[in-house]
């Protein structure tokens, strides 16, 4: 028996600058919004995403579908040949928000098969995100690697396109060092001292953890943190354990965040989001 599901996976926006003039929010709905097909056939699963970024929104139906901690970076972007007009992209979006132009990476179609267990957990998950990656890098212009480490794994996009079109190596946002200075403060202050030291590195505009389940915000624990020149990501991962052990001792429950989402824009005034999410943050009906 054949069944087939639409995994509808809402992304938070972004508010982008551009020429000088604040464009809505709503702008990032429809960038980022995006149906993940997922096709099942006995033991047999099938994952298509179209999208300007199916990394992710496979990432995320993984994630909310299967409980895979998966964190998936996405890559910044400045070739303008590898964007469309939304007004093209999605023209029934456009009219119902007075004809808005604005331009957005174009869509691109990744598909994995898997076969799964008995419990409908997929059989090989490192298997399966390496094809993921491999599917990403044939059909889109930017290469990614696969990080494991033990039942962990991110998604990280190791090439892109630069403005004249050309393939080059980049420097994943969150491979590069960041200091923090010794300090007793929540963790979502942490958390916005390791953004604010990307930003002053990249020229970008990185904001961190926006993360918000059932009205709960991440990262309101207060704790005694430091980083010296260490790697955003393992920063970032020392800042989600002391989440997740200060709300172990709480007398209120708190949503539980194990993996993070990256996305950038590379139009108007370029900015990253990196946002904290958990297991079945994106479970959908």
């Amino acid at each position: 028996m054949t069944k087939t599901a639409l995994y509808l996976l809402p992304m938070r926006a972004f508010v982008f600058l551009l020429a000088g003039l604040l464009v809505p929010s709503f702008v990032g709905d429809a960038q980022n919004s995006t149906c993940v097909s997922v096709e099942e056939n006995g033991d047999e699963v099938t994952l298509r995403a179209e999208s300007w970024d199916p990394v992710s929104a496979i990432g995320r139906t993984l994630a909310g579908r299967y409980a895979i901690n998966v964190s998936v970076e996405a890559p910044r972007w400045a070739f303008p040949g590898d964007t469309e007009d939304v007004a093209i992209a999605d023209p029934a979006f456009s009219k119902q928000h007075n004809d808005i132009h604005y331009y957005l990476m174009k869509r691109h179609t990744i598909e994995v098969r898997f076969s799964t267990s008995e419990n409908e957990h997929p059989d090989d998950v490192p298997g399966l995100l390496r094809q993921v990656a491999d599917a990403a890098n044939r059909e889109m212009p930017y290469g990614y690697r696969l990080d494991v480490s033990g039942d962990e794994y991110a998604l990280v996009p190791t090439t892109t396109r630069n403005t004249n079109g050309d393939l080059e190596d980049v420097l994943p946002l969150l491979d590069r060092n960041v200091t923090i200075p010794l300090g007793t403060r929540s963790i979502a202050q942490h958390a916005n001292l390791m953004a604010d030291n990307l930003s002053r590195q990249t020229g970008f505009h990185i904001g961190c953890c926006q993360g918000l389940v059932a009205g709960v915000p991440w990262g309101t624990a207060t704790i005694e943190f430091a980083a010296d020149n260490k790697p955003a990501r393992e920063v970032l991962k020392s800042l989600m354990l002391a989440e997740q052990q200060a709300n172990s001792q709480a007398s209120s429950r708190h949503p539980y965040y194990d993996h993070w989402v990256v996305s950038c824009d590379g139009a108007g005034a370029p900015c990253c989001a990196i946002e904290v999410e958990g297991r079945f943050s994106f479970r959908c009906p």
